[in-house]
Parts: structure tokens; sequence; C-alpha cells
């Protein structure tokens, strides 16, 4: 007889433990997503909430600033943060509840800066980060921690601002002034003081490092913990305070700075002149050497690293000067330079080219007793590899990509990005490129209603590429 077949079963036997087990881990599994969901809502819900505070709050305060035309002197500040307001009730009509938090906060912020500025001993001085490289940070007044410092973050009295060790930072100030902190530097912007004239000027109490000021509309007095200058309208000065040595270095490339030690001594110091401070004494004016003119290359020249491997650098010589200190770098800052060097005897210097991008320099003079005078005008040129034979002409017109234009009242913010070491305009206005290519500028348009604004990138070769955007004015 044939061996029986055991019958074959479809089915499988699955024990009671195996059941409730699965069962346990599906109501896990369900609790953990209504519990996400309900996280979610709740979430929604709050940011609902405090979007609308936020609204609301803003309201107020453009009541409280607008209607008195107290907002007059910060007239784009106040079209800024009315467009952040706007927007952020947009969004929240259309339940986007985070975008318009996030705005409605920017406009809540621009609109205190300005009701701290008008106040009795306000914030007169008002001020924001423009550029940042390296190690900067932030601390709020009365706050402990210290925050990565980004461009647009707005500064107010009592704020600390330091730069480490390859850090540097421009800070522009509602009057206009530009000031740049060097590496190791640390400030505190302080409130707007009466001045002699009974106009506010801006005050920083500098607790070392090195400041560059360029004033505008107002004065500026830096303390130091040896000293107190104060800086004239519409100057060019320097500022320095080494914690070792507890020295100080004061000087006026262009304009006048009032020097006042702790002792009572008191300088003048004028057009490219320094005083030394040591203890509570300060040295007579010394004059600075004069700033060197850059010779060749033309500024935004092209190097086809193809063609070229080397690059001669030259400048006018500056009488009396015994050497020259070079700096080259990617950055306009000046930060984590590729050359850095203070013993160029000739007036030229021979770069070796081993990699493409756009590079800019500056040297400075030295006289006899080694004092430093002022940088000279910084210049660009760019290193790439454009290809072709000898005799092939450069036909490509640069790159130009642009970003929405935002508009503020009367000002618009444009920006983009071109080729690095293209030379860009907006409206006939020449405009400052990143090491990138990236650009951001503010145009001011008088008239109302509709307007062009545009955009043109050219390179050495004389290719163009021009771009034109529609926007909408409305003074307020």
């Amino acid at each position: 007889m044939p061996p029986r077949k055991t019958p074959r079963k479809d089915w499988y036997s699955i024990s009671v433990d195996t059941l409730r087990g699965w069962g346990l881990v599906l109501g896990i599994l369900a609790t953990v997503l209504f519990g996400w969901k309900g996280y979610e809502f709740w979430v929604r819900k709050a940011t609902e909430h405090d979007a609308r505070k936020a609204i609301e709050e803003v309201r107020g305060l453009l009541g409280r600033v607008h209607p008195e035309g107290r907002g007059n002197e910060y007239k784009s500040e106040y079209g800024a943060a009315y467009a952040s307001f706007q927007k952020a009730r947009d969004e929240y009509n259309q339940q986007a509840y985070e975008p318009a938090l996030k705005d409605a906060n920017l406009s809540r912020n621009l609109l205190q800066s300005i009701l701290d500025a008008l106040s009795p001993g306000g914030a007169g001085g008002q001020a924001s980060f423009i550029t940042v490289q390296g190690d900067v940070e932030y601390r709020r007044a009365n706050a402990a921690d210290w925050e990565e410092a980004r461009p647009r973050v707005q500064l107010r009295p009592g704020d600390n601002v330091r730069t480490g060790v390859s850090g540097s930072a421009e800070i522009f100030f509602l009057d206009g002034s530009v000031y740049s902190m060097r590496d190791n530097t640390q400030i505190i912007v302080s409130a707007a003081r009466p001045g002699a004239r009974g106009t506010p000027e801006q005050a920083i109490q500098m607790d070392y490092g090195w400041l560059d000021m360029n004033t505008a509309e107002r004065a500026t007095k830096v303390t130091t913990p040896s000293a107190e200058a104060r800086v004239e309208r519409k100057s060019e000065a320097f500022v320095s305070f080494d914690r070792a040595s507890k020295k100080g270095r004061f000087g006026t490339v262009k304009g006048f700075l009032e020097l006042l030690s702790k002792g009572g001594l008191k300088r003048e110091v004028r057009d490219l002149q320094q005083v030394v401070q040591t203890g509570d004494l300060l040295s007579e004016p010394q004059a600075m050497p004069a700033r060197p003119e850059p010779l060749e290359p033309m500024d935004n020249f092209e190097v086809d690293l193809g063609r070229e491997r080397r690059l001669v650098l030259g400048w006018q010589p500056v009488p009396g000067a015994p050497r020259y200190a070079l700096q080259v770098s990617r950055s306009h800052l000046f930060v984590d330079n590729i050359i850095d060097v203070a013993n160029r005897i000739k007036t030229r210097a021979t770069l070796d080219l081993r990699g493409e991008g756009t590079f800019q320099w500056r040297v400075a003079a030295f006289d006899r007793e080694g004092l430093q005078g002022p940088w000279s005008p910084v210049r660009k040129f760019r290193v790439a590899s454009f290809g072709g034979g000898a005799g092939d002409g450069d036909k490509t017109p640069p790159q130009l990509d642009l970003a929405d234009a935002k508009t503020y009242g009367s000002i618009t913010i444009v920006g983009g990005k071109s080729e690095p070491g293209s030379i860009v305009e907006i409206n006939g206005e020449p405009v400052n490129l990143a090491a990138d290519g990236a650009f951001t500028k503010a145009i001011q348009l008088t008239r109302e209603g509709w307007s062009f604004i545009e955009i043109k990138a050219s390179d050495v070769a004389g290719n163009s590429t021009v771009a034109r955007q529609r926007v909408f004015v409305e003074n307020l």
C-alpha cells in the first residue's frame, strides 16, 4: 500500500497570549497616534493664540508711533514694520499661524525700537548687524546667555557684542554710521546722550579690542577703561584698547576726534593723526602715514587661470614709508586672510595663483617709527578658468539671479547673486558684492505707484546682463 499522505492545512494556530500581545501593541500605537494628533492640535491652537496676540500688540504700537507723526525720523523702519504687520495679518487670515507669528514679532521689534529711540534718553543710536563673519556673538541687556549674531539682528541700549579670534562684524546705526569690529573685540551699545549742541550722540562702551568707525549724521562717544573719545559727525576714525598692556590708540583718518583721559588730559586729533594712551597719560598727536593708492591691476580685474599663473599688485609709494602691510582675502572684512604681511619694502607684490575665486586686497604704509597708517581703498580681482584658446574673446554675459524685491514704504530691498567679480548697479548706483557674488541693497523710490528697478551686472570684458523688477511704492 502506498504511504498515507498527511492532509495539508491552510490555517495556523495562534495562542491567546499572542493575540493579546498584538492587541496591546496596536493599542499603544493608537494611543501614540491620537496623542501626536492631539499634540499637533494643541501646538497649532497655541501658535494661533500667540500670533493673534502679537498682531494686536503691533496694532497698538502702530497707533502709538504713526498718528502723532513721531515715526517721521525713522520712516524706513516704520515702513518695514508696517509691511511685516500687513503680511502677518494676511498669513493669519490664511491660517498660516507660524509665519504670521514670525512676521508679527518682527514688526513688533522694529516698532519697539522706534519707540525706544524716540523716548527721552532712549536708543537714539539703534543699530543692527549688516555683515557677520566668523565667531560673533551678542547678549541682550540683563540677559545671561550669549547668542550667535546674524545679519539684520537689532541691537538696543545695553546689548553686548563680542568677536572671537576669527570674528568680525559690521554694525549699522540708524543715522547711517557704520562701525567695524575687528577680531577679539567687545563693546556695549549705550543709549544716546545729549551732545554739546543739544542733538543726540551715539554712545559706545568699549571693553577691549579695535573698532573702526565711519560716522554719518551724529557724533559718537566711545568710552574705554581709560579714556573717552568723541568722534565728530562725518568722520573716519578708530579706537583700540589692549587689555594686557592697558594701552589705547585713538586715530582719525578723516574728520575730527576729541580725547579725554581719566586723569583729565585732553587732545584734539585731526586728519591722519593718532594719540597713544598709557595709563592716564596721552601722547601728543602724531602724524600717520598717508593712505596708499592702488595702481594695478584695475578694480574687478579678471585672470584666466588657464593662461596666467601670476598676478602683480602695485601701489603708489607713500613719501617716507620704509615698508608696507599687504592683505589679500576672500572677505571684505579681511578675516582669515590668505596673505597678511607687514614687511613689504617694494611697492609691488607678485602673487602665485593656485585656485579660483574672487579676492580683495589692500595695503597700508608704515613710518620710520613703526606707526601704521590707514588702509588703501579695497580692490578686487577674480581668478577663473575661462577655457578657449588664444584670441578667443569672452562673449558670455555674467549670471544675474534675483530674489523677490521687498518694498517697505518708499524703501525697496533688492537682493540677488551674480558672478563673483562682476560689477553690479541698481538704478545706476554701485552695489557691493560678497565673495560669492551675493548682494543686497536698499533703494529709495520717491514716486508713488508702480515703478521699475533696473539691475545691471557687467564683467571686465564688457558683457552685461540687465534685469528689471516692477515694484509698488506707497509712501506712508
